[in-house]
């Protein structure tokens, strides 16, 4: 499945019992409610724990900062997680400064958001 809106692209893969997601863009005030859509309609299908590949994301404001954290927030009551991984040095930053790091989990490769989602291999 492929979205796109103004300024992103978001195309997403089922692996056993997670999903990885793929937005490519600026996760900005533009294209932050169509990317929390997309999530949601994920959470919504009962995709389990997603992974979002945060490489090909190079801008993120706060409207998308709210945006990751509501998906966070809908995805802990049924157990599954929101992993980001291969965060954009530039993003990793505001998630730095934000304090968003200390809510949101990040790890570095795709390999190792499998493991933390207990999902290796």
């Amino acid at each position: 499945m492929t979205a796109e809106a103004a300024d992103i692209t978001i195309d997403h893969e089922t692996d056993g019992t997670i999903t990885i997601v793929r937005p490519v863009g600026k996760l900005d005030t533009m294209s932050a409610k169509s990317f929390e859509a997309y999530l949601k309609d994920l959470v919504g299908q009962k995709a389990g724990t997603l992974l979002v590949d945060m490489e090909k994301v190079d801008y993120v404001t706060s409207f998308g900062l709210r945006s990751l954290l509501i998906i966070a927030k809908l995805l802990a009551p049924s157990g599954d997680k929101l992993v980001l991984f291969q965060v954009n040095p530039s993003v990793l930053d505001v998630l730095k400064i934000s304090g968003f790091l200390k809510i949101l989990t990040v790890q570095d490769t795709l390999d190792a958001a499998k493991e933390f989602a207990g999902q290796a291999g």
